[in-house]
């Protein structure tokens, strides 16, 4: 692709969060968020697309003027970060989110449910979290972003009737995660993701990154050939192949790097930036 049509006909940029604009300590780099606002003076929307619910994705990223959606839960919920409206939500039907719970019984497992409404999780999870082998850097801000109920029937009790945009797992058994994502697809229709070494993700089967982002390209009006994604991980892979312009992170899987058509640094050497400054600025 020649770089200046590409800077000319960009309107969209959808970024991936953990392990994109996110560095190695979850945070994001002075010079990406300045990359990012220039984007965005430009006249161009930048869209946040995580699998992180919206109450997770960083203030200094959603704080930006000009940032006004992002696609969460994996593609499940769109939201307008002025008003918290849901634009767009695609979320795990009544009889699947119990059949999950059925099944999620037989396993030793920490169960967190994203719902419009906040991260649903059993109390004493949140208590064991090293328990779960959640890494040590997550415990506060996994503390600080969850509401816990207070046991495990009333965790139950509350799925009902709820609509769930995404099941998000940890494993006491690391082992455990490869057959439980077999029986999930063997009893399911679900979206079982892999997005990290010992979670396991859960979604509607339709929902996906690149759904959540063409339905708001087709709000927006914008054709999916003026959108640029950005991502390095399995999760992204539905966002980069409904691009017009799809960018790997040098940190990325084997499978994103193949969908890419250009593998900038990792995101520990502002991938994202030297992206934006290639494509964009």
């Amino acid at each position: 692709m020649a770089e200046p049509e590409d800077k000319q006909r960009i309107k969209l940029i959808a970024l991936d969060m953990d392990g994109t604009v996110l560095n190695g300590s979850s945070k994001a780099d002075e010079a990406t968020l300045r990359a990012i606002r220039a984007a965005v003076k430009m006249g161009i929307r930048v869209v946040p697309c995580s699998g992180r619910h919206v109450c997770e994705v960083p203030e200094p990223v959603t704080s930006i003027d000009g940032v006004d959606e992002i696609i969460t839960a994996n593609g499940a919920r769109v939201v307008h970060l002025g008003t918290q409206e849901t634009l767009y939500e695609n979320p795990i039907g009544p009889e699947d989110v119990a059949r999950v719970l059925d099944i999620l019984e037989q396993y030793d497992l920490m169960t967190e449910v994203y719902m419009e409404e906040g991260i649903r999780v059993e109390s004493r999870c949140l208590m064991m979290l090293g328990h779960y082998n959640v890494p040590d850097r997550f415990h506060a801000f996994f503390r600080a972003t969850r509401q816990p109920l207070p046991t495990h029937d009333c965790f139950l009790d509350y799925m009902i009737g709820r609509r769930v945009q995404k099941f998000n797992i940890f494993f006491r058994h690391p082992q455990e995660k490869k057959r439980l994502k077999k029986q999930l697809e063997r009893e399911t229709d679900l979206k079982i993701v892999l997005s990290s070494e010992n979670n396991l993700e859960i979604n509607s089967p339709t929902a996906n990154k690149g759904d959540g982002l063409c339905h708001l390209c087709e709000a927006l009006d914008i054709p999916s050939s003026q959108v640029m994604a950005v991502g390095d991980s399995d999760n992204d892979l539905d966002m980069l192949n409904y691009a017009g312009l799809a960018v790997a992170m040098g940190n990325g899987n084997r499978h994103v790097k193949a969908a890419a058509d250009w593998v900038t640094s990792d995101n520990d050497d502002l991938g994202v930036a030297r992206a934006l400054a290639k494509y964009i600025l």
